[in-house]
């Protein structure tokens, strides 16, 4: 989406710009190397395509510019820059609300599967920050008064062991915290919540056609085709992040698979379908 976006802008690669991609992590020490990486090849721009990226490089830099690819929540609360619409400094980008798909994914999980009440809610217990997104979506969970826990999932091997427990200890639904793990975890997750007869719900692309039962997420490719355009390109132009406003997503994308509906005894209503 990036690419597209700079190649529509007229840039193309190779000639008017180098792309350097170290290898993606979410180990803060290994994003803090790569960050080195960046920097002692004295490149134009970072772009920062995760949370945990987002906070190594604003931390280890205060003069390369920084672009925000989709930052997961409220960067002016957080304390990445000034205010959404003056940046200031030498960060600016794109950002969703996360905790606001946490609820929306829930209610979407109680208009499919009406008769659940205990729901997993699946992380990454190895970060952070997905485990801070694992407590804030129990806590909307359960003030939706749906009985919530987390559980937790590193790599697509320890998927359907966690799926298995879960399903042993009474939870009867998967909702997953958003991120790049999650995303990485998706078609171990479509296969796990189909062998334990477990609707799942999700945020991340292509969900839904790997054989998941709802994606209901932000549309990243969108976010990041609006970086191009109006933070990256003017960047390299000459223009300083502090001046280029925050945009943040105006949407979420809904997809339901309705196979996987009807191999869960779901019914999808007319509503769900046209919206």
């Amino acid at each position: 989406a990036l690419t597209n976006g700079l190649t529509k802008c007229g840039l193309i690669a190779g000639r008017d710009y180098t792309l350097f991609m170290p290898a993606p992590s979410s180990d803060d020490e290994k994003l803090a190397a790569n960050m080195q990486t960046l920097l002692d090849a004295n490149v134009a721009l970072v772009v920062a395509q995760t949370k945990s990226a987002a906070r190594v490089a604003v931390k280890m830099t205060r003069d390369v510019p920084v672009v925000l690819g989709a930052f997961n929540g409220d960067p002016a609360q957080e304390g990445i820059v000034t205010s959404l619409e003056q940046p200031g400094g030498n960060v600016t980008g794109t950002y969703y609300l996360g905790q606001a798909g946490a609820e929306k994914r829930c209610t979407l999980l109680m208009e499919l599967a009406p008769h659940v009440r205990r729901v997993g809610v699946l992380m990454n217990p190895r970060s952070a920050f997905s485990r801070e997104l694992g407590f804030e979506a129990v806590t909307i969970a359960h003030h939706m008064g749906l009985n919530a826990s987390e559980i937790g999932a590193v790599e697509p091997a320890f998927v359907e062991h966690a799926f298995a427990d879960a399903k042993a200890k009474g939870i009867e639904a998967i909702v997953t915290v958003t991120g790049a793990d999650m995303y990485a975890l998706r078609e171990a997750i479509a296969n796990a919540a189909w062998q334990q007869q477990m609707p799942a719900v999700m945020g991340s692309i292509g969900f839904a056609e790997l054989g998941g039962l709802a994606k209901l997420g932000p549309d990243i490719p969108v976010l990041w085709r609006r970086m191009a355009t109006a933070h990256v390109v003017p960047i390299l132009r000459g223009e300083p992040p502090s001046r280029l406003p925050m945009i943040g997503l105006d949407r979420f994308e809904l997809e339901i698979n309705l196979i996987t509906a009807a191999h869960l005894n779901l019914a999808v209503s007319d509503d769900l379908r046209g919206r």
